[in-house]
Protein backbone atom coordinates (compact mmCIF):
# COMPACT_ATOMS: atom_id res chain seq x y z
CA UNK A 1 0.00 0.00 0.00
CA UNK A 2 2.94 2.60 0.82
CA UNK A 3 5.45 3.47 -1.54
CA UNK A 4 8.71 5.27 -0.52
CA UNK A 5 9.65 7.97 -2.88
CA UNK A 6 9.98 7.74 -6.75
CA UNK A 7 13.88 10.29 -6.40
CA UNK A 8 13.83 9.36 -10.76
CA UNK A 9 10.31 11.80 -10.69
CA UNK A 10 12.65 14.88 -9.60
CA UNK A 11 14.47 16.37 -12.46
CA UNK A 12 14.67 19.79 -14.23
CA UNK A 13 16.94 22.27 -15.99
CA UNK A 14 20.17 22.54 -13.67
CA UNK A 15 21.40 26.72 -14.26
CA UNK A 16 23.74 26.18 -10.72
CA UNK A 17 25.42 23.11 -9.05
CA UNK A 18 26.67 25.90 -6.64
CA UNK A 19 24.94 29.01 -6.37
CA UNK A 20 21.75 28.71 -3.99
CA UNK A 21 19.77 31.18 -5.40
CA UNK A 22 19.71 29.80 -8.97
CA UNK A 23 18.54 26.10 -8.03
CA UNK A 24 15.27 24.50 -8.42
CA UNK A 25 13.05 22.09 -5.98
CA UNK A 26 14.56 18.62 -7.40
CA UNK A 27 18.36 20.10 -6.01
CA UNK A 28 16.69 20.61 -2.05
CA UNK A 29 14.08 17.91 -1.98
CA UNK A 30 14.33 15.66 0.38
CA UNK A 31 13.35 12.01 0.94
CA UNK A 32 11.77 10.40 3.63
CA UNK A 33 10.23 7.23 4.80
CA UNK A 34 6.76 7.01 6.78
CA UNK A 35 7.40 3.53 7.61
CA UNK A 36 10.43 4.09 9.99
CA UNK A 37 10.63 6.42 12.92
CA UNK A 38 10.53 10.09 12.39
CA UNK A 39 12.12 12.53 14.72
CA UNK A 40 12.12 16.58 14.83
CA UNK A 41 9.90 19.03 13.58
CA UNK A 42 10.73 20.67 10.84
CA UNK A 43 9.98 22.28 7.02
CA UNK A 44 7.03 20.69 4.83
CA UNK A 45 5.98 17.31 4.17
CA UNK A 46 4.50 15.84 0.92
CA UNK A 47 2.68 13.00 0.68
CA UNK A 48 0.47 11.54 -2.45
CA UNK A 49 -2.47 10.32 -2.29
CA UNK A 50 -2.52 7.80 -5.50
CA UNK A 51 -5.82 6.45 -5.32
CA UNK A 52 -8.96 7.26 -7.42
CA UNK A 53 -10.95 3.93 -6.44
CA UNK A 54 -13.39 6.92 -4.89
CA UNK A 55 -13.61 8.03 -7.64
CA UNK A 56 -15.01 4.68 -9.84
CA UNK A 57 -17.49 4.32 -6.68
CA UNK A 58 -18.46 7.62 -7.62
CA UNK A 59 -18.88 7.07 -11.39
CA UNK A 60 -16.22 9.59 -11.83
CA UNK A 61 -14.13 9.99 -14.55
CA UNK A 62 -10.79 7.32 -13.09
CA UNK A 63 -7.38 8.54 -13.76
CA UNK A 64 -6.65 10.79 -10.38
CA UNK A 65 -4.02 7.91 -9.20
CA UNK A 66 -1.60 9.29 -11.18
CA UNK A 67 -2.11 12.69 -10.41
CA UNK A 68 0.53 12.75 -7.28
CA UNK A 69 3.61 11.85 -9.58
CA UNK A 70 2.65 14.39 -12.34
CA UNK A 71 2.15 17.17 -9.66
CA UNK A 72 5.63 16.20 -8.39
CA UNK A 73 7.22 16.86 -12.05
CA UNK A 74 5.67 19.98 -12.42
CA UNK A 75 7.03 21.10 -9.02
CA UNK A 76 10.34 19.77 -9.38
CA UNK A 77 11.58 22.16 -12.32
CA UNK A 78 9.87 25.61 -10.23
CA UNK A 79 13.09 27.87 -8.62
CA UNK A 80 12.55 27.52 -4.74
CA UNK A 81 11.96 30.81 -3.23
CA UNK A 82 12.88 30.27 0.35
CA UNK A 83 15.14 27.93 2.63
CA UNK A 84 11.78 25.67 3.90
CA UNK A 85 13.05 22.59 3.38
CA UNK A 86 10.35 20.02 1.90
CA UNK A 87 10.42 16.74 2.35
CA UNK A 88 8.47 13.82 0.21
CA UNK A 89 7.44 11.40 1.89
CA UNK A 90 6.21 8.81 -1.58
CA UNK A 91 2.64 7.68 -2.12
CA UNK A 92 -0.16 5.36 -0.88
CA UNK A 93 -1.77 2.98 -3.59
CA UNK A 94 -4.99 1.16 -3.12
CA UNK A 95 -4.56 -2.39 -2.92
CA UNK A 96 -6.92 -3.17 0.48
CA UNK A 97 -9.97 -4.91 0.63
CA UNK A 98 -12.02 -1.57 0.87
CA UNK A 99 -11.33 2.08 0.09
CA UNK A 100 -11.93 3.09 3.89
CA UNK A 101 -9.13 0.61 4.60
CA UNK A 102 -6.79 2.32 2.28
CA UNK A 103 -8.38 5.71 3.78
CA UNK A 104 -7.31 4.65 7.07
CA UNK A 105 -3.83 3.24 6.50
CA UNK A 106 -3.15 7.13 4.89
CA UNK A 107 -4.88 8.60 7.79
CA UNK A 108 -2.68 7.02 10.43
CA UNK A 109 0.60 8.23 7.98
CA UNK A 110 -0.93 11.72 8.00
CA UNK A 111 -1.07 11.99 11.58
CA UNK A 112 2.94 10.85 11.99
CA UNK A 113 3.73 13.47 9.73
CA UNK A 114 1.67 16.36 11.68
CA UNK A 115 3.04 15.55 14.60
CA UNK A 116 6.87 15.86 12.86
CA UNK A 117 6.78 18.74 10.48
CA UNK A 118 4.89 22.33 10.60
CA UNK A 119 2.76 21.71 7.63
CA UNK A 120 2.07 18.49 5.53
CA UNK A 121 0.67 18.77 1.81
CA UNK A 122 -1.14 16.02 0.58
CA UNK A 123 -1.68 15.22 -3.27
CA UNK A 124 -4.53 13.60 -4.68
CA UNK A 125 -5.97 11.14 -5.95
CA UNK A 126 -9.76 11.81 -5.92
CA UNK A 127 -11.47 13.72 -3.19
CA UNK A 128 -11.87 10.59 -1.17
CA UNK A 129 -8.31 11.77 0.50
CA UNK A 130 -10.16 14.82 2.23
CA UNK A 131 -11.59 11.81 4.93
CA UNK A 132 -8.37 10.21 4.83
CA UNK A 133 -6.85 13.62 5.73
CA UNK A 134 -9.37 14.04 8.49
CA UNK A 135 -8.84 10.45 10.12
CA UNK A 136 -5.09 11.68 10.04
CA UNK A 137 -5.77 15.11 11.88
CA UNK A 138 -8.58 14.13 14.12
CA UNK A 139 -5.87 11.31 15.36
CA UNK A 140 -2.96 13.88 15.89
CA UNK A 141 -5.73 16.36 17.81
CA UNK A 142 -7.74 14.32 20.13
CA UNK A 143 -10.31 16.58 21.86
CA UNK A 144 -9.70 19.24 19.58
CA UNK A 145 -12.12 21.03 17.41
CA UNK A 146 -11.59 20.91 13.60
CA UNK A 147 -12.79 23.26 11.20
CA UNK A 148 -13.07 22.09 7.80
CA UNK A 149 -12.54 24.46 4.98
CA UNK A 150 -12.80 23.10 1.51
CA UNK A 151 -12.87 24.93 -1.42
CA UNK A 152 -14.80 23.08 -4.35
CA UNK A 153 -17.73 23.12 -6.22
CA UNK A 154 -19.76 20.42 -4.57
CA UNK A 155 -20.38 19.54 -1.33
CA UNK A 156 -18.92 15.96 -1.41
CA UNK A 157 -21.93 15.62 0.85
CA UNK A 158 -23.51 12.12 -0.25
CA UNK A 159 -25.04 9.79 1.08
CA UNK A 160 -23.98 6.05 0.52
CA UNK A 161 -23.01 2.60 2.01
CA UNK A 162 -19.59 3.08 1.51
CA UNK A 163 -16.75 5.41 0.99
CA UNK A 164 -16.62 7.38 -2.27
CA UNK A 165 -15.11 10.51 -3.68
CA UNK A 166 -18.52 12.23 -2.98
CA UNK A 167 -19.26 11.86 0.94
CA UNK A 168 -15.92 12.20 2.95
CA UNK A 169 -17.86 15.68 4.36
CA UNK A 170 -20.75 13.54 5.26
CA UNK A 171 -18.45 10.72 6.73
CA UNK A 172 -16.97 13.62 8.82
CA UNK A 173 -19.87 15.52 10.26
CA UNK A 174 -21.98 12.28 10.90
CA UNK A 175 -18.98 10.90 13.11
CA UNK A 176 -17.62 13.93 14.70
CA UNK A 177 -19.68 16.46 17.10
CA UNK A 178 -16.65 18.21 17.59
CA UNK A 179 -16.30 19.55 13.98
CA UNK A 180 -17.77 22.34 11.27
CA UNK A 181 -17.96 22.54 7.48
CA UNK A 182 -17.26 25.46 5.27
CA UNK A 183 -17.35 25.23 1.91
CA UNK A 184 -16.34 28.26 -0.87
CA UNK A 185 -17.05 27.92 -4.30
CA UNK A 186 -20.34 25.88 -4.82
CA UNK A 187 -21.81 25.80 -7.49
CA UNK A 188 -26.04 25.40 -8.41
CA UNK A 189 -26.18 23.56 -10.94
CA UNK A 190 -23.17 21.25 -9.45
CA UNK A 191 -25.32 19.85 -6.82
CA UNK A 192 -29.05 18.70 -6.07
CA UNK A 193 -31.30 20.42 -3.99
CA UNK A 194 -30.95 17.22 -1.58
CA UNK A 195 -27.42 18.27 -1.00
CA UNK A 196 -28.19 21.97 -0.55
CA UNK A 197 -30.76 20.44 2.28
CA UNK A 198 -28.40 18.15 3.74
CA UNK A 199 -25.63 21.09 4.17
CA UNK A 200 -28.42 23.30 5.84
CA UNK A 201 -29.51 20.78 8.05
CA UNK A 202 -25.54 20.23 9.51
CA UNK A 203 -25.19 24.66 9.67
CA UNK A 204 -22.86 24.02 6.79
CA UNK A 205 -21.49 26.99 6.24
CA UNK A 206 -21.22 27.97 1.94
CA UNK A 207 -20.10 30.57 -0.07
CA UNK A 208 -21.35 30.08 -4.28
CA UNK A 209 -18.93 30.19 -6.99
CA UNK A 210 -21.34 33.08 -8.42
CA UNK A 211 -20.13 35.41 -5.25
CA UNK A 212 -16.64 34.32 -5.83
CA UNK A 213 -16.03 35.81 -9.83
CA UNK A 214 -13.18 38.91 -9.30
CA UNK A 215 -12.08 39.76 -6.47
CA UNK A 216 -12.69 38.15 -3.19
CA UNK A 217 -14.96 40.58 -0.94
CA UNK A 218 -13.51 41.74 2.32
CA UNK A 219 -17.00 40.94 4.48
CA UNK A 220 -15.77 36.90 2.78
CA UNK A 221 -12.43 37.21 3.91
CA UNK A 222 -13.45 38.56 7.06
CA UNK A 223 -15.90 35.12 7.52
CA UNK A 224 -13.27 32.66 6.87
CA UNK A 225 -11.23 34.87 9.37
CA UNK A 226 -14.00 34.11 11.67
CA UNK A 227 -14.49 30.35 11.26
CA UNK A 228 -10.57 29.78 11.61
CA UNK A 229 -10.66 31.83 14.98
CA UNK A 230 -13.80 29.83 16.17
CA UNK A 231 -11.63 26.28 15.94
CA UNK A 232 -8.42 25.15 17.38
CA UNK A 233 -7.03 23.71 14.12
CA UNK A 234 -7.92 23.60 10.91
CA UNK A 235 -8.12 21.03 7.83
CA UNK A 236 -8.00 22.44 4.47
CA UNK A 237 -8.75 21.17 1.16
CA UNK A 238 -8.37 21.98 -2.31
CA UNK A 239 -11.14 19.93 -5.06
CA UNK A 240 -9.12 21.14 -8.57
CA UNK A 241 -12.73 21.17 -10.23
CA UNK A 242 -13.64 24.33 -8.89
CA UNK A 243 -11.61 25.81 -11.38
CA UNK A 244 -12.57 26.43 -14.56
CA UNK A 245 -11.93 23.82 -16.92
CA UNK A 246 -9.57 26.46 -19.37
CA UNK A 247 -7.29 26.75 -17.12
CA UNK A 248 -7.60 22.86 -15.25
CA UNK A 249 -8.87 20.71 -17.88
CA UNK A 250 -7.51 17.59 -15.94
CA UNK A 251 -9.63 17.09 -13.32
CA UNK A 252 -12.11 14.05 -13.14
CA UNK A 253 -15.15 16.17 -13.41
CA UNK A 254 -14.38 19.28 -15.11
CA UNK A 255 -15.90 22.75 -14.31
CA UNK A 256 -18.28 24.69 -16.09
CA UNK A 257 -18.08 28.82 -15.68
CA UNK A 258 -15.41 27.68 -12.87
CA UNK A 259 -13.59 29.87 -10.45
CA UNK A 260 -9.75 31.51 -11.99
CA UNK A 261 -6.87 30.04 -10.77
CA UNK A 262 -6.43 33.88 -8.45
CA UNK A 263 -9.29 33.51 -7.01
CA UNK A 264 -8.52 30.68 -5.34
CA UNK A 265 -4.61 31.51 -4.75
CA UNK A 266 -5.80 34.43 -2.98
CA UNK A 267 -8.11 32.56 -0.99
CA UNK A 268 -5.88 29.75 -0.41
CA UNK A 269 -3.20 32.11 0.72
CA UNK A 270 -5.43 33.96 3.05
CA UNK A 271 -6.49 30.84 4.70
CA UNK A 272 -3.04 29.13 5.02
CA UNK A 273 -2.07 32.38 6.95
CA UNK A 274 -2.89 30.52 9.97
CA UNK A 275 -0.72 28.21 12.20
CA UNK A 276 -4.02 26.36 12.76
CA UNK A 277 -3.74 24.92 9.18
CA UNK A 278 -1.67 22.22 9.76
CA UNK A 279 -2.53 20.50 6.46
CA UNK A 280 -4.10 21.17 2.72
CA UNK A 281 -4.94 18.07 0.10
CA UNK A 282 -5.17 19.32 -2.84
CA UNK A 283 -7.71 16.43 -5.18
CA UNK A 284 -8.86 15.39 -8.43
CA UNK A 285 -5.66 15.59 -10.53
CA UNK A 286 -6.58 14.03 -13.52
CA UNK A 287 -3.48 13.15 -16.20
CA UNK A 288 -5.51 11.48 -18.45
CA UNK A 289 -7.50 14.21 -19.20
CA UNK A 290 -5.26 17.14 -19.04
CA UNK A 291 -3.55 18.99 -21.77
CA UNK A 292 -0.01 20.60 -22.14
CA UNK A 293 0.59 19.86 -18.59
CA UNK A 294 -1.81 22.63 -17.72
CA UNK A 295 -3.48 21.64 -14.42
CA UNK A 296 -0.30 19.71 -13.12
CA UNK A 297 1.28 23.01 -13.87
CA UNK A 298 -0.84 25.08 -12.12
CA UNK A 299 -0.92 22.83 -8.88
CA UNK A 300 2.79 23.29 -9.03
CA UNK A 301 2.96 26.47 -9.62
CA UNK A 302 0.00 26.84 -6.68
CA UNK A 303 1.92 24.93 -4.51
CA UNK A 304 5.50 27.01 -4.66
CA UNK A 305 3.50 30.13 -3.40
CA UNK A 306 1.72 28.28 -0.93
CA UNK A 307 4.87 26.71 0.60
CA UNK A 308 6.72 29.10 0.21
CA UNK A 309 4.69 32.24 1.26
Amino acid sequence: MYQRPDESLWTGRLDSETDRTAFRHFQTINFGDVTTELTGDKGVALLGYAVDEGVALNKGRIGAKEGPDAIRRAFAGLPTMSDIAITDYGNVQHDAATLLETQQAFGQHVAQLLQHHQRTFLLGGGHDIAYAQYLGVRAANPGKSIGVINIDAHFDNRHAETSTSGTSFRQMLEQDDNLDYFVLGIQRAGNTQSLFDYADETNTEYVLADELKGRVDPRLKNKVENFIYEHDVILFTICMDVIDSAFAPGVSAPAVLGLTPGVVLELAKRILQSDKVTSLSIAEMNPTYDIDQRTAKLIAHMLTYLIHG
